[in-house]
């Protein structure tokens, strides 16, 4: 116990020795910043007159010298002084762990005759039991033997205890000696940093020196690259802004003068208006990210002008061209609900009214409240003779929308078909009396070009015998 106190004595000395230290040389060295970040800030003072009056350079470099040269002088007098005491601590240190090892070897010599005499008593003791062997039984003899035998372990175990009393001796001794030799190598590494240090400090202030000088030109440089570099790229972008500003007033041109030949009925001028903003926009679109806000604009213009060609197709007759239109309008946007619905009308006017019913049915379920696409699914199952399922689906277009004229007009006919085929007097009646009725609302509600196109449907339908028809012609005074 008193070997490990002495021990953990000397690492807590050793320990505290180091923090002193190097609190010591921490406080040492913030002064010296301090001392060198003051002469800098008095340096800097004087550096900002260079631009006004070069005569001050020298001067000011001599100052800034001088204040180095002291700095560097005080701080080599106290590491000086520094070093002498960690010196003498250093001895000190040694001589205590002299004395420790004398105390420490005086006490295990101590123990060493302690256990020699004892050695000596229980030889003796051995002699005496022998002689006394003669004068005892067998049965006193077993137990002596069984005290020999205790004894003999006794002494082995003494034996042991006294070797490794030498080796925890031995091991001490070299543990003491690589602490000291440890504190000495730590000093050494401690006095090159230091060396190190004052190195750097001359480094930096030749440093600082060239730098002063350049600062000037460099920034100037700088800002002659910068103001032009800001001037060039202020005037590109400028360009860019122009050039973006001129294709979108040319695109949004060719919209208007497309629609305008849409309400003209020249289709075909139509169709090469929007061929132009398809070129356009296709070369856009390979500039922009995909990402970008610019690219899902002139996206939306790519899906417009297909979607619009495909109409004025329509009205041309040219059905398969207008699907290709249209399905390309669903290849750039999955969920343009118009595409769906005007490609619809295409594959019904071809006659494939099936697959039109499953392009309305995808409009309708994009947006379920859009009163065309009942009313266009509605002439398919119409087409298919779908009689009863075509009026529930012009019904459904009318409750979405009430001034939708073309599902009444449109609901009329199926009535009338299904009148036709009707045995039943009074239903047959009934029916041609609602078929009566729808038209005069869609009559009423279109405007004066559908109107002229209801009562010509209306002429044919009677020419056909449709009574409905012939009722609506007799009482607008229409010839049949």
């Amino acid at each position: 116990m008193k070997e490990r106190e002495i021990k953990s004595t000397i690492i807590t000395l050793f320990l505290v020795s180091i923090f002193l230290f190097a609190l010591i040389y921490f406080i040492h060295t913030k002064n010296i910043e301090n001392r060198f970040d003051k002469t800098l800030e008095n340096y800097t003072t004087h550096l900002q007159s260079i631009a006004t009056n070069n005569v001050v350079i020298n001067l000011d470099t001599k100052i800034l010298e001088s204040s180095m040269s002291e700095i560097m002088k005080n701080s080599n007098d106290l590491l000086n002084f520094w070093f002498a005491f960690l010196s003498v601590i250093m001895i000190v240190f040694t001589f205590a762990s002299i004395f420790i090892n004398n105390n420490i070897l005086s006490e295990s010599k101590e123990n060493l005759e302690y256990i020699e005499n004892l050695k000596k008593e229980m030889e003796e003791f051995k002699y005496e039991a022998k002689k006394l062997i003669f004068d005892m039984d067998i049965e006193t003899q077993k137990k002596i033997n069984e005290q020999q035998n205790n004894i003999n372990q006794f002494l082995k175990d003494v034996d042991k205890q006294y070797k490794e009393t030498s080796y925890y001796i031995d091991k001490e001794k070299m543990h003491i000696n690589d602490t000291m030799n440890s504190i000495k190598n730590e000093l050494g590494k401690l006095k090159l940093e230091n060396e190190k240090a004052f190195d750097n400090i001359n480094k930096i202030k030749d440093e600082y020196s060239k730098s002063i000088e350049n600062i000037k030109e460099q920034a100037q440089t700088e800002s002659k690259q910068l103001i032009e570099s800001i001037k060039d790229k202020a005037e590109e972008e400028t360009k860019k802004l122009i050039e973006e500003n001129n294709r979108n007033i040319e695109i949004s041109n060719l919209f208007n003068l497309a629609y305008q030949a849409d309400n003209n009925k020249d289709y075909n001028l139509c169709i090469d208006y929007y061929n132009q903003i398809i070129e356009m926009t296709d070369n856009l679109l390979k500039i922009y990210d995909e990402n970008s806000e610019k690219y899902s604009k002139y996206k939306n213009n790519y899906l417009i002008a297909y979607n619009n060609r495909g109409i004025a197709k329509n009205n041309l007759g040219l059905y398969e061209e207008a699907i290709k239109d249209f399905d390309k309008a669903i290849e750039l946007d999955s969920n343009y609900l118009s595409a769906y619905n005007n490609r619809g009308i295409s594959k019904a006017k071809l006659g494939n009214n099936e697959e039109a019913i499953k392009d309305f049915n995808k409009a309708i379920e994009l947006n379920p409240n859009i009163s065309e696409a009942y009313n266009n699914r509605g002439n398919a199952k119409n087409n298919l003779k779908q009689y009863e399922e075509a009026i529930k689906d012009y019904d459904k277009a009318i409750e979405l929308n009430p001034n939708n004229s073309d599902a009444y007009f449109n609901m009329a006919l199926p009535k009338q078909l299904l009148a036709n085929i009707t045995e039943n007097e009074r239903e047959k009646n009934k029916l041609v009396e609602e078929a009566y009725n729808d038209f005069i609302k869609s009559y009423k509600l279109a405007d004066d070009k559908l109107k002229d196109n209801y009562k010509q449907k209306a002429i044919n339908f009677a020419k056909q015998g449709y009574e409905a028809y012939k009722k609506i012609c007799d009482e607008m005074g229409w010839e049949y």
